[in-house]
C-alpha cells in the first residue's frame, strides 16, 4: 500500500512545533527573569494551595509593616508635640514661682497668652494629613483658637460670677475667697465635659488603635481631650485672661497658686501620655522585627516551592531557542519543496 504525504502536511509539522516551542520559550524566559515557576498550578500540583497560602501570609506581614511605618510616623509627631508642651509647661511653672516670690506679675499675662497659642498649635499637629490628637475624629482640627469661642465663654463666666468684665476697674475688689470659688467652680467647668467640647475641642475622646502584628493591637494616639491638656489650658487661661494684673495682692496669689497646681497636674499627666505612646512605639518596633523574621522564613519556603534553579532555567532556555531555530530552518526547507524541484533534481 502506498502512503501519500502532501507538502502541506509536511509543512504543518514544523509549524506546530514552532508554536509549541514559542510557548515553552515564553515560560522559560519568565522563569529565568523571575526565578519562579511560570506556571505554578501545572508544576506544583497538590502543593499549589500551600504555596498560595504562604504567599498570602507573606503579603499580609508586609502590609502590616507598611501600616506600622505610618503609625510610627504619627506616634513620633505626637511625642515631639508632647515634648514641646511639657517644656512650655515647665517654663510656665518657673515663671509662676518667680512671680509668687517677687509679687511682680506684669509679664505673666502675655507669656501665658503665648503659651496658650503654642498649646493650641501643638494639639493641632498633623501627620500624613491627619490630626494626631484628634482621636478617631482625625480629619477635623481638634482645638479652636482662643479667640474663636473659648474667650467668649471665659468672659461670660467671669461676668456671671462677679457682675463685671475683666476690664472693669472694680476687679481689684474681688476677694481671694471669691476668686478661689470661681476658679474651682464655674471657671474649672469651662475645661471639662460639655463646655470643653462646645468651646474648645472637636476631637474624639476615643484613642485610635492599630493592628501591629497578626495578633497584637496597641493604642496609637492620645487625644486633645486628655485631662492633662485641659488642666494646662486652664492654667494658661487663668493667667492670660482673668485680669491678674489688676487684682489685689492676695487675690493675685490665689490665681497664681491655682495656675501652678493646674500646670503641675498637667505635667504629671503629660508624662503618663508620653509613657503610653512610648510603650506602643516599642511594641511596634519589636513586632516589626518579629514579622521580618517570619516573612523571611515564609519567603524561603515559597522560594523552595515555586523557585527554579537559575542555571537549569537558563540551560533550558538555550536548548529551546536552539530547537526553535532548527524548526524555523526545517520550515523554510519544506516550504521550498515542489514537484518542479523534484523533477529537476
Amino acid at each position: 500500500m502506498t502512503i501519500q504525504v502532501s507538502t502541506s502536511s509536511l509543512f504543518s509539522i514544523p509549524r506546530n512545533a514552532v508554536v509549541d516551542l514559542q510557548s515553552q520559550i515564553a515560560k522559560a524566559e519568565t522563569e529565568v527573569s523571575t526565578g519562579q515557576l511560570a506556571d505554578p498550578a501545572e508544576s506544583l500540583g497538590s502543593q499549589l494551595g500551600l504555596d498560595e497560602t504562604l504567599q498570602a501570609q507573606s503579603a499580609n506581614l508586609g502590609n502590616i509593616q507598611s501600616s506600622n511605618a505610618i503609625v510610627q510616623s504619627s506616634l513620633s509627631a505626637s511625642q515631639e508635640a508632647l515634648t514641646q508642651i511639657a517644656s512650655d509647661a515647665q517654663t510656665f511653672e518657673n515663671a509662676i514661682v518667680t512671680a509668687q516670690s517677687s509679687g511682680d506679675v506684669s509679664t505673666l499675662p502675655a507669656q501665658a497668652q503665648s503659651l496658650l497659642s503654642s498649646l493650641t498649635s501643638s494639639l493641632n499637629t498633623t501627620s500624613g494629613g491627619a490630626y494626631v490628637f484628634g482621636g478617631t475624629n482625625s480629619t477635623v482640627k481638634p482645638i479652636a483658637d482662643y479667640s474663636q469661642g473659648p474667650q467668649a465663654a471665659t468672659a461670660a463666666a467671669f461676668q456671671t460670677a462677679f457682675g463685671m468684665s475683666q476690664s472693669s476697674p472694680q476687679v481689684n475688689t474681688i476677694s481671694a475667697a471669691s476668686m478661689q470659688t470661681f476658679l474651682t467652680g464655674a471657671f474649672a467647668n469651662l475645661f471639662q465635659g460639655a463646655s470643653w467640647s462646645t468651646n474648645w475641642s472637636q476631637a474624639s475622646s476615643t484613642r485610635t488603635s492599630a493592628l501591629i502584628s497578626p495578633a497584637n493591637v496597641v493604642t496609637t494616639s492620645v487625644t486633645a481631650n486628655e485631662s492633662a491638656f485641659q488642666d494646662l489650658a486652664n492654667a494658661y487661661t487663668s493667667i492670660a485672661d482673668l485680669a491678674i494684673g489688676n487684682l489685689g495682692a492676695t487675690t493675685q496669689q490665689a490665681v497664681l497658686s491655682n495656675a501652678l497646681s493646674e500646670a503641675g497636674a498637667a505635667q504629671q499627666g503629660i508624662t503618663g501620655l508620653q509613657t503610653t505612646l512610648g510603650i506602643s512605639q516599642s511594641q511596634i518596633t519589636n513586632s516589626n522585627s518579629q514579622m521580618q523574621t517570619q516573612a523571611s522564613l515564609i519567603d524561603n519556603w515559597v522560594t523552595k516551592l515555586g523557585g527554579v534553579d537559575s542555571y537549569q532555567a537558563a540551560s533550558t532556555l538555550t536548548n529551546l531557542t536552539t530547537q526553535l531555530e532548527t524548526a524555523y530552518s526545517l520550515t523554510d526547507r519544506i516550504s521550498k519543496l515542489s514537484l518542479v524541484n523534484y523533477l529537476t533534481a
